[in-house]
């Protein structure tokens, strides 16, 4: 009887905490660094350029040569907030995508990493 006291009683001040002090929600800022781009077009862009083996500077700089102006950079640690997950198909390659709103100044910016391919170099009578 004591034990189911003793249980009830941690239960209910877990509970409590929780309440008292609030659960992380999904609109929390955390920190995130890396290579961020300004849109998720010019983010498969600079993952295909590592994806085809050049680094993340290389392919940045390559990204923003196309566009004309600095649009893919790498970000110091910085506060944002996640906005969007999704997986992208592009050339038989498969990416995941994430967007961020960069705090303060409320910018979406987009990043990722490619994990898989689609493409196979056997013929379908070699399978």
């Amino acid at each position: 009887m004591k034990w189911t006291n003793a249980w009830c009683a941690s239960y209910l001040l877990a509970v409590t905490t929780i309440f008292a002090f609030g659960a992380a929600r999904a609109d929390d800022p955390i920190r995130v660094s890396g290579y961020f781009c300004d849109a998720k077009k010019d983010q498969i862009a600079f993952l295909q350029r590592q994806a085809a083996g050049d680094t993340g500077e290389i392919a940045a700089n390559t990204v923003n040569k196309a566009a004309g102006k600095q649009i893919c950079a790498f970000f110091l640690p910085a506060q944002a907030i996640a906005v969007n997950d999704q997986t992208v198909i592009s050339d038989g390659i498969v990416y995941k995508m994430q967007s961020f709103v960069f705090l303060p100044e409320k910018v979406e910016r987009w990043t990722g990493t490619h994990f898989g391919s689609m493409r196979s170099t056997k013929t379908v009578r070699e399978l």
